[in-house]
């Protein structure tokens, strides 16, 4: 990989403080860039862009459609239902190394390197026992995540409520509940989710397995993730299962390689000639700027650029823009129409 993004997305570590640290089994919370921040108390990240989804007029939103092409020089989108879209200017957040290979640059979608990503979500009956932690990394070889969260902690939205009655699916270890095939039983719950990377160099295994109990059927990377969470003692073998969630996503992490930055110094520009304002997580490629704020501030300043011919700040300058706090005041549906009038 290239060295360019290290700056704006690895916290400087003091050594003599992370040694104290472990010398005096410490807790150090207040450590990196993110230690504090805002999570909804209800509906998890994704409340956070139906809020924002909300502001705008629903007639101009469309969803679950799938586009199937782009057409740059006619400036139309095609559906997947047959119907076309016709644009003046378009932000596409679609992955960049799609949108070139639909456009005949198949050479530079091939310098866009990315791994794709497996979401694996545990449910557990039972008091947390991980105390205030939230994310941790693991580089051992003994489990096949890179890191695991304690996602209850984010929110106790996050968990059914203590008196909510769940049967145990299985037990952590992937063996039956003695009293699995009897009536459901109450909390409290806490939860773990684990991410696993995968690409061409890092394989996963995908083959159906068989879990105990009534837990079903599910790729070996969640039984392989079970065995991982025993190794690393986030979870014990006894712990009572009591929900799992699993989802692939094929593009998870744009890579910063070698030759990325070639690659978008020509790709970018080129678009943007044909109208086209390549930009997201994936859209415009940039891991340093690839987090849930990034991207919508990159879609903020793709359409300040079209409208007002501001220059996007984001997208050229990370290490400024991840340099600043927000301290702006919240934006409500009355402070835009205090804006409109």
């Amino acid at each position: 990989m290239q060295c360019e993004w290290l700056g704006e997305r690895v916290a400087t570590v003091d050594v003599t403080r992370a040694i104290t640290n472990v010398i005096h089994g410490k807790e150090d919370a207040g450590w990196g860039p993110n230690a504090v921040f805002r999570f909804p108390k209800q509906g998890g990240t994704g409340a956070i862009w139906k809020g924002v989804a909300a502001l705008l007029p629903a007639d101009k939103q469309l969803y679950k459609a799938t586009v199937t092409s782009i057409n740059k020089d006619a400036k139309q989108v095609v559906l997947a239902d047959g119907q076309v879209i016709q644009y003046d200017s378009l932000i596409s957040s679609m992955p960049l190394d799609v949108t070139l290979s639909w456009l005949g640059k198949a050479e530079w979608a091939a310098g866009l390197q990315y791994s794709s990503t497996h979401i694996i979500g545990i449910g557990v009956r039972g008091s947390c026992p991980h105390g205030s932690k939230c994310w941790l990394y693991f580089p051992e070889d003994n489990c096949p995540y890179y890191r695991a969260t304690v996602f209850s902690n984010y929110a106790a939205a996050n968990c059914p409520a203590a008196d909510a009655q769940l049967p145990t699916l299985c037990l952590a270890d992937g063996s039956s509940a003695a009293d699995s095939s009897s009536s459901s039983s109450g909390g409290p719950y806490w939860s773990l989710m684990f991410e696993v990377s995968e690409s061409s160099f890092k394989p996963v295994a995908q083959q159906p397995v068989q879990l105990g109990g009534t837990a079903g059927t599910w790729p070996a990377v969640v039984a392989e993730t079970l065995q991982g969470a025993m190794a690393t003692q986030l979870l014990q073998p006894s712990d009572q299962i009591v929900s799992i969630f699993h989802r692939r996503l094929q593009h998870g992490y744009p890579t910063p390689s070698l030759g990325r930055d070639a690659v978008l110094a020509q790709a970018l520009p080129w678009l943007q000639q044909a109208g086209i304002w390549s930009r997201g997580r994936f859209g415009s490629h940039k891991y340093e700027v690839a987090n849930q704020d990034h991207s919508m501030m990159l879609g903020v300043e793709a359409a300040d650029n079209i409208l007002l011919g501001i220059k996007e700040l984001t997208l050229a300058h990370p290490d400024i823009v991840n340099a600043q706090k927000n301290t702006s005041m919240r934006y409500t549906n009355s402070s835009r129409q205090k804006q409109q009038q």
